[in-house]
């Protein structure tokens, strides 16, 4: 006798005559009852297996998030900024202007109307902001050369990539903490000339699943929380052409509603000369577009680089 396995997964018990039932009531110790015991007793251990390998697992009910506390998220910055800039976080540079970025960024990636607030927003000479504030939108950030605009969005991304497979807390406004990755924050950084490297990389011949690797470069750059460092600076990509990529690259991301952090230095001495040099090198359509597409925060201060 045997435990048969049936096609869809269940199992059979050992066929149990007539005559061995009454030899198990009879003389349950013949060497027939006995086989017939052993066998059943194999067929409950791997029904059991096979029943707790194939039982659905229980859901993670994520519980009710409650607002990440803005002054925590800002020490969490602070405490992490001197392993990424490997330095020590300075307030008080630019006239407090780095501390005032840091909080920016804080309120705006926590969803905090706070941001509203932020004195960094650019307004013109009437006193009116050049884009309407929204947490839905991207952020241009434009400033001078040297001044730490990478190193604070490099520390924010760092922070949030580890959280994804990290148990990292971090604490809400009443006081309790959460996992950070349970608030789903998360967004991706590269500089704009590795993405053209990126694109130079696409080889085209025969043996290369060329299409593959060409949809999954515009899948990538098209969608999703990503953030550019270095815009403008990149060179024209070439691969079987030139082509001005960013341009295209901004393009798909505005049909796609994908939200964009740009980090962009000054191109002449203002903001208004800086917003004219990108119309010029990504097309009137993209300037038109950044206006939706982007918060614009303006850093006044004073390259650092000695």
């Amino acid at each position: 006798m045997e435990v048969h396995k049936q096609e869809e997964g269940k199992f059979m018990p050992p066929r149990k005559s007539a005559a061995i039932d009454a030899m198990l009531k009879i003389n349950p110790d013949h060497p027939i009852a006995k086989k017939y015991l052993e066998e059943f007793k194999e067929y409950g251990r791997i029904f059991t297996e096979f029943v707790n390998e194939n039982k659905p697992k229980e859901q993670f009910v994520k519980p009710d998030l409650k607002p990440i506390d803005p002054e925590h998220m800002y020490q969490v910055f602070k405490d992490n900024y001197k392993f990424i800039a490997v330095k020590e976080f300075d307030e008080s540079l630019n006239n407090f202007e780095s501390r005032k970025l840091a909080r920016t960024l804080v309120a705006y990636l926590i969803g905090n109307k706070s941001f509203y607030k932020s004195p960094l927003l650019c307004k013109n000479d009437k006193g009116e902001f050049k884009s309407q504030p929204d947490l839905n939108k991207g952020i241009m950030i434009v400033g001078s050369y040297g001044i730490g605009k990478t190193s604070i969005v490099e520390t924010f991304h760092s922070i949030l990539k580890y959280a994804r497979s990290n148990e990292f807390h971090i604490k809400n406004k009443s006081g309790e903490f959460e996992l950070l990755k349970w608030y789903e924050i998360y967004f991706s950084f590269c500089t704009t000339n590795d993405v053209v490297s990126e694109f130079e990389g696409i080889k085209r011949n025969e043996n290369s699943d060329e299409d593959y690797i060409w949809d999954q470069f515009w899948k990538k750059h098209s969608k999703g929380f990503r953030y550019y460092d270095d815009v403008m600076t990149e060179k024209v990509a070439s691969n079987f052409g030139k082509v001005e990529l960013f341009k295209q690259i901004f393009e798909k991301r505005y049909s796609n509603r994908s939200k964009t952090i740009i980090s962009l230095n000054y191109e002449g001495d203002t903001i208004d000369s800086t917003l004219e040099a990108f119309a010029k090198r990504y097309g009137e359509r993209n300037y038109d577009r950044l206006f939706e597409m982007y918060n614009i925060i303006e850093l006044k201060g004073e390259s650092l680089r000695k």
